[in-house]
């Protein structure tokens, strides 16, 4: 299946550990959505408990009121609100108690107003719970038994998505086409639903074509992309706010659409989803990166440090920074870290000010061996090995 680029679904996911957004943020996202003219913001934080840990208690008065108020605004706005359901870590597959509370969630949103809801199995073990393993051949088999009994329940006017346990290649034993669960998956999933897919990796640093051809096939092409690419959940010490590079028109033909789960900082993740939206219209991600920059207000200096924060993918040069480099580099962190003030600068200080700190400590600064200074900037067992460099 190719999907129609102007209908490609696309946008934000709230889908990081150790962050949440309160619901002014949320409010704000959706607005910075409408106007980029996405229409997807799906609601999955990992740090909501009612979420995910105890899925099974319903959400009370005060939090439905504020989400009802987000579908309403994002109605208003053009841009769907999708909330998701994570009870992998302890639903019975075999319980029915477990699915009348798994369906009674999933209906309530639904009266709240929501046309498509979201039933996420992410980061939980592959091997199917002792208590129902003779019941089904594979975790896949029950994943897919459960959505063809939501699906059927939920009604034909509910869309329904669904993030598997193996969400990309690198969970795969062995190649995608090959992988048990992914197999008893598609066999038994409903093909109205939509499956979410990170690509070869969960951090991916390509998503072409033949980085998601087996996983296509085998799903007809009915993906969403959940893109980790600028995702610093699983190192809050660095930032990634780099051009978004690897993605081109094709992955917008090959897929259902792509949703951003970026950092949880809501000024660099407006700014994260501009370049999103310039990679759905097929610009130079360097150009589109350098004109968001400006627009923002970034100043020149930090042109000269970007790389250090660019993307997962980046490495320092061997043999280390050159001494020239390295002082044109602490001139502009100078200027970032002092002189320029508003939002982005903010939520960028920390990682600019210990980047400052790794320079002096990767050069040949005598400095950089001063024990007091190392036990202030750095945590204690790395300030350590440091120390015994």
């Amino acid at each position: 299946m190719q999907a129609n680029r102007r209908n490609a679904r696309w946008g934000y996911v709230e889908g990081y550990y150790g962050r949440m957004l309160d619901w002014s943020q949320r409010a704000a996202m959706v607005d910075q959505l409408a106007e980029l003219g996405a229409n997807t913001y799906f609601y999955a934080p990992k740090e909501d408990s009612l979420h995910r840990r105890d899925w099974r208690v319903p959400y009370g008065a005060a939090w439905s009121r504020e989400f009802a108020a987000l579908l309403k605004r994002g109605r208003r706005r053009g841009v769907e609100v999708i909330p998701g359901v994570a009870p992998g870590l302890s639903f019975g597959y075999l319980d029915a108690a477990d699915y009348r509370l798994l369906l009674r969630k999933f209906r309530r949103f639904i009266a709240m107003g929501c046309r498509t809801v979201a039933l996420l199995m992410d980061d939980i073990p592959v091997a199917l719970p002792a208590g129902c393993a003779h019941a089904f051949r594979s975790l896949g088999e029950a994943h897919a038994k459960l959505l063809t009994r939501l699906r059927a329940d939920l009604g034909a006017d509910t869309n329904l998505w669904f993030c598997p346990t193996v969400y990309t290649d690198q969970f795969a034993s062995g190649p995608v086409a090959q992988d048990p669960y992914l197999n008893d998956l598609a066999a038994g999933m409903p093909r109205s639903i939509v499956l979410m897919w990170t690509g070869p990796r969960i951090i991916a640093e390509r998503l072409g074509r033949s980085d998601l051809a087996a996983v296509s096939r085998l799903f007809r092409g009915n993906l969403v992309i959940w893109d980790n690419y600028y995702a610093n959940d699983y190192c809050p010490n660095k930032l990634f706010v780099g051009p978004y590079r690897g993605r081109g028109l094709q992955l917008w033909r090959e897929t259902r659409g792509v949703l951003l789960n970026p950092t949880g900082l809501p000024a660099t993740d407006a700014l994260l989803l501009q370049l999103l939206a310039a990679s759905r219209r097929g610009e130079s991600p360097l150009a589109a990166w350098r004109a968001a920059l400006q627009a923002a207000a970034v100043p020149p200096e930090f042109f000269k440090v970007a790389a250090f924060l660019a993307s997962p993918f980046w490495s320092a040069p061997r043999g280390g920074i050159k001494p020239r480099r390295a002082a044109e580099v602490a001139r502009a962190l100078h200027e970032l870290i002092w002189n320029w003030k508003g939002p982005l600068h903010l939520e960028w200080y920390s990682h600019l000010f210990m980047l400052k700190a790794d320079l002096r400590v990767s050069g040949r600064d005598a400095r950089a061996r001063d024990e007091a200074w190392l036990q202030k900037v750095y945590p204690p067992l790395l300030a350590e090995r440091l120390r015994r460099r």
